[in-house]
């Protein structure tokens, strides 16, 4: 019997697509291919790359051995953004597509959704659970937050979900998180395996967020009202 192959998937909010070069051990090689070769890993995803379309360099899209695919938003400079590395010798991506509802355009020209059955993902929402969404889905897939990967054995997520720092964008944010939801949901009824990864900005306990558990140490907040 032959044993399971195994996998390593990394999941990193870089902060800028070159700040890793900056710090130990990425800043003395300086090029993606050592930087994923010294995580020894086989598939990489990126949050807040920081970079428009026409800011990226052959060396980020060019990495030998590795094919790569990009969500950058498309209007809003230096803000959000999310990339996958697959490493070729292990890994082999059926389709990609760039946005969490299908209506961006895909390669042809035709939004992802419109597609062909065996040409496109699937699992986007009906339109009775687009209506219950509520979302504008062209607004929500322009800012750079999703690519999703199809795989022989799973489908990965990755996505970088908007956070609501300044309480202006609840809606949005909630909007996001639910079409999320229901595209993951309803690729798992069709027995697809999902994955998902990336900069969630949930806090599910105190430890994910810093000021937290030192709020609490104040009293300033209390556990209970903090959850």
């Amino acid at each position: 019997e032959r044993p399971l192959a195994k996998m390593r998937l990394t999941t990193w909010n870089v902060n800028g697509i070159r700040n890793p070069f900056s710090y130990q051990p990425w800043n003395t090689a300086r090029s993606f291919s050592a930087m994923f070769d010294i995580l020894e890993t086989d598939i990489v995803v990126m949050q807040e790359l920081k970079i428009q379309r026409k800011d990226l360099k052959d060396d980020m899209v060019l990495v030998d051995g590795w094919d790569c695919y990009f969500s950058l938003p498309k209007h809003k400079k230096g803000y959000s953004g999310v990339g996958i590395y697959t490493r070729n010798a292990t890994c082999a991506p059926i389709r990609a597509e760039e946005g969490l509802l299908g209506v961006l355009p895909s390669p042809s020209g035709t939004p992802y959704r419109d597609l062909p059955e065996n040409e496109s993902i699937g699992g986007y929402p009906t339109a009775l659970q687009a209506a219950e969404l509520g979302v504008d889905a062209a607004a929500l897939d322009a800012e750079g937050r999703c690519v999703v990967i199809e795989f022989p054995a799973f489908v990965l997520f990755g996505v970088y979900s908007p956070a609501n720092s300044n309480g202006l964008r609840d809606d949005f944010r909630y909007g996001f998180i639910c079409a999320l939801d229901c595209r993951i949901r309803n690729l798992v009824k069709q027995g697809k395996n999902v994955v998902l990864v990336g900069d969630l900005n949930v806090t599910r306990h105190e430890m994910d967020s810093a000021p937290v558990p030192e709020d609490i140490r104040k009293k300033l907040i209390t556990r209970e009202e903090y959850l």
